[in-house]
């Protein structure tokens, strides 16, 4: 178990790399840039999950609003493409921006990043109660 933000964020680091620079080579999405994709991301779940487990989840409070109303617009979204045929869908109108190799790779790894961040985020100190 990795237990120093060091040796944490190196392995996340490597792994981020791994799988950009594998999705950049695959160019379309295939099989192998999928499992590169995958793995990376069961890893760091995997290990963030080890890391907390057994903690009780924080409450989140009016934080979370931002994020309850951009889920429910996405749902709403993906919803109305289905009932509506002629509608796109997030993907399809995020193909033509990622239809090139090398900003594939850079949306991979702001997405990696992102998660990296979530994973690696300190914890906010407990309070007395």
């Amino acid at each position: 178990m990795l237990s120093s933000p060091g040796p944490r964020r190196l392995t996340l680091a490597v792994l981020s790399g791994t799988c950009v620079s594998t999705v950049a080579i695959a160019g379309e999405l295939s099989p192998v840039a999928l499992a590169a994709v995958v793995g990376a991301g069961l890893v760091v779940s995997g290990v963030t999950l080890a890391r907390r487990a057994g903690e009780a989840a924080p409450p989140v409070g009016r934080r979370g609003l931002p994020w309850l109303g951009w889920l429910a617009a996405a749902v709403a979204w993906e919803t109305a493409t289905l009932a509506h045929g002629g509608l796109p869908a997030l993907s399809d109108l995020a193909d033509p921006v990622l239809a090139h190799p090398l900003a594939r790779a850079a949306a991979t790894a702001c997405w990696l990043a992102a998660g990296a961040w979530i994973a690696t985020r300190p914890r906010s100190p407990r309070r007395p109660g």
